[in-house]
């Protein structure tokens, strides 16, 4: 008895141990200092809406015609939480916010795997791996916010799997208009819902081969109703909100854009050079192999579903590198699923913990040694944050006018300066449209445009990183126009030019 009491307490302590040791590993993949320019954005527009009761409806900042074109704020809830974060936080005290969704994050994510494996191992494995490979995309922006909402309703989904009970499918109805409210990527909802409905349709109709083509028609519409109807309540539900369907068409406008696919890096092709020479596109490669190896393993377990919610979004990760994230997701859903039940012995139990233990503790010394996927620590990450230097050198000679500025510049310059400073763009190419974005792009090559430009809109500074300064250094002609560097740093150069360049300071 006593030898067992000790078995018991050494596993009890092993797994304790692995589950801490999993959670810590999160912990260096999450916990970061903040570098999104958007959240700027989202800060300020959260404040005007929580102040004014009202949601902004134009482009506003810019001191161009662009100021008077349409704005869907369709990210405007998180857009409030973020604002009162800050309000009640700062902006240095977000690193723990930020790590904090990174755990709940990976909480949903080993509760899916949990249910569906009944394996604390293997959970454990699927999640952190999982986490891993969405780490690329860990940023505070409303689609963190997304990912959870989708790891919500993969949850629900799995529930109503295992138990039958409607009220899982019912939750995800209220989910999805909050979803539709919070990120523009709330349609995969439905697609994820729809590819259920379709595969349980499918493994029915299979089933049921040997009868008449009206039975077997009769069994696929009853095992799809369940979730087509609840597929068609949600596709309801995400009408509720400022645009109504006009979000939907937005959303698909928004995507056949071909200048993101150039300029953005987000948006740009999984397999583009870009991309290749980042972590993230390892993580992903060495993901697809996990899937086809645990698919090809556990085969006769696949069904129709997993093999439509593989396809639809396997795609989607393979078109647009900021996809990865939801196949990531869709895919441990998949992958839990597919494995089914694992019955292993308390040994085997306590070997897949050490083995995994061993993996976390070599995968956390490696991210003390390199930082995460996108080279951030705790205490440090790169980022193109106004250093208080810059800010200082603004405030001090109170600089005034409009602002040729980075397009990742302009929603610190929106937040930190505005009305005072005006920026030509800021990071909502999706308002200001994609021939405007191409026109700005332009005006890097084409000294005449830049100059037409400056002169139209009496343009009085540049804010440029230094990799737009170098380009703009190679226009002859600018020189002469009276610009010359008022500031500069390790990240950025403030030009000026006539007789506001350098107002003595206050």
């Amino acid at each position: 008895m006593l030898n067992v009491a000790r078995s018991d307490i050494a596993d009890q302590a092993l797994r304790a141990t692995a589950v801490a040791a999993a959670i810590c590993t999160v912990v260096l993949l999450t916990v970061a200092p903040l570098t999104s320019n958007d959240f700027w954005l989202q800060v300020t527009i959260g404040g005007m809406i929580w102040n004014s009761g009202e949601i902004p409806d134009t482009v506003l900042f810019t001191f161009t015609e662009a100021r008077d074109y349409p704005f869907h704020a369709h990210e405007w809830l998180p857009s409030i939480v973020f604002y009162l974060l800050h309000e009640a936080l700062g902006y240095d005290q977000l690193i723990w916010v930020k790590g904090t969704l990174g755990i709940a994050l990976f909480a949903l994510c080993f509760r899916l795997a949990h249910r569906l494996t009944s394996s604390l191992p293997v959970a454990l494995f699927l999640s952190i791996v999982t986490m891993a490979v969405a780490n690329y995309r860990h940023f505070m922006r409303p689609e963190i916010f997304a990912c959870l909402f989708l790891l919500i309703l993969l949850n629900l989904l799995a529930e109503y799997q295992l138990t039958r009970t409607r009220q899982f499918l019912v939750w995800s109805i209220p989910l999805v208009l909050v979803w539709a409210n919070s990120h523009g990527s709330f349609p995969i909802a439905l697609v994820i819902v729809a590819c259920v409905a379709a595969g349980e349709g499918i493994t029915a109709a299979l089933a049921a081969w040997a009868l008449p083509g009206r039975a077997r028609l009769g069994a696929a519409v009853l095992a799809a109703r369940p979730h087509f109807i609840c597929c068609t309540a949600m596709f309801l539900a995400t009408l509720v909100n400022p645009y109504g369907h006009q979000l939907y068409l937005f959303a698909w406008d928004f995507a056949q854009w071909t200048v993101t696919r150039e300029y953005i890096i987000e948006w740009v092709s999984t397999f583009s050079p870009h991309f290749a020479q980042t972590r993230g596109f390892w993580a992903y490669l060495g993901f697809l192999a996990l899937c086809l190896a645990v698919v090809i393993a556990y085969r006769r377990n696949v069904r129709a579903a997993d093999v439509l919610l593989l396809i639809a979004f396997g795609y989607l990760s393979t078109d647009r590198q900021r996809h990865i994230v939801l196949f990531a997701f869709v895919s441990l859903y998949v992958l839990a699923r597919v494995i089914g039940p694992v019955a292993i012995g308390s040994r085997a139990t306590r070997g897949a913990l050490a083995l995994l233990l061993v993996l976390l503790l070599a995968g956390g010394g490696m991210l003390l040694r390199y930082g995460n996927l996108q080279g951030e620590y705790p205490y440090s990450v790169p980022s193109r944050k106004f250093t208080p230097q810059l800010i200082e050198y603004v405030e001090d000679r109170d600089l005034r006018g409009n602002v040729f500025n980075s397009f990742e510049l302009g929603a610190e310059l929106v937040h930190k300066f505005y009305p005072r400073l005006r920026p030509a763009i800021d990071s909502r190419i999706d308002a200001y449209g994609e021939r405007y974005f191409e026109y700005y792009t332009q005006m890097y090559s084409d000294e005449r445009l830049l100059l037409d430009f400056i002169l139209h809109y009496d343009v009085r500074y540049m804010l440029l990183l230094w990799w737009e300064f170098e380009r703009i250094q190679q226009m002859p002609q600018l020189p002469l126009t009276g610009w010359r560097t008022l500031f500069a740093d390790h990240k950025m150069v403030l030009l000026g030019r006539g007789d506001r360049v350098a107002p003595q300071p206050r």
